[in-house]
């Protein structure tokens, strides 16, 4: 039997026993783990800290003959200022959280990909108008999934099925065209911390992150409906 420590971002949890959950938790040295962590609901055992993407530090051991680990100890790593107190933040956090968890599947060391969930979190963390951060998450985060799009010269059509903004419409309905292509190349160009937002209401950006969504559709197999979807929306502003 190993023990290990590692820092990690909470991806998923449900009830195990009365005390106890079972939790999946994007590791900063092994990729996606699934864990118990037995005794998690009584205070002394710190489980209020498992939260949706929060960033904790945890000692764990493992058995050779077992897919599980056992948690032991759990402590902070990133203890947010903002988001568990700001309904918008906390929406985004909700809504991208699922976003991950339909996309990482792979138990696999990847640093790099975990550095960024982390950096992105502590952005979002600290921003003070996150108005376009959901939105400009699901178009950067293809760049870590393998996807992002390319762009041709005068593009006028995203192509959701090839992955790149076209200037000619494909022979099948998987595209975005108009307006919503200007503004999507525009999300691409902004950066996380960019606090100002783009100057679009609260109808296109239900229209936006729904036709971001539909294009890990296409990439995706099974990619499950996103419940907190309709909680985002609802933070969204003219």
């Amino acid at each position: 039997m190993a023990n290990f420590t590692t820092e990690g971002i909470v991806l998923h949890k449900v009830n195990y026993s009365e005390t106890s959950l079972i939790i999946k938790i994007f590791t900063l040295n092994k990729g996606l783990q699934s864990f118990i962590f037995q005794g998690a609901k009584r205070k002394h055992k710190k489980g209020n800290l498992i939260s949706p993407l929060s960033i904790i530090q945890i000692n764990y051991f493992q058995r050779l003959d077992s897919d599980l680990a056992k948690i032991s100890e759990i402590d902070s790593e990133i203890s947010y200022k903002t988001i568990p107190f700001d309904p918008v933040k906390s929406s985004i956090v909700f809504f991208i959280n699922e976003i991950i968890y339909n996309s990482v599947k792979e138990e696999q060391y990847n640093p790099d990909l975990y550095h960024y969930l982390k950096n992105t979190l502590c952005i979002l963390d600290i921003l003070e108008k996150p108005a376009d951060f959901a939105i400009k998450f699901l178009i950067d985060f293809t760049k870590q999934l393998g996807f992002y799009p390319s762009v041709e010269p005068e593009a006028t059509v995203f192509d959701l099925v090839n992955g790149k903004f076209s200037k000619y419409s494909p022979n099948h309905p998987n595209y975005v065209e108009g307006e919503n292509v200007h503004l999507l190349l525009a999300l691409m160009k902004k950066k996380f911390n960019d606090e100002n937002p783009l100057p679009i209401n609260a109808k296109k950006r239900r229209v936006l992150t729904n036709e971001l969504i539909r294009y890990y559709q296409v990439i995706f197999d099974n990619f499950k409906p996103i419940k907190s979807l309709a909680i985002l929306e609802m933070t969204f502003h003219d």
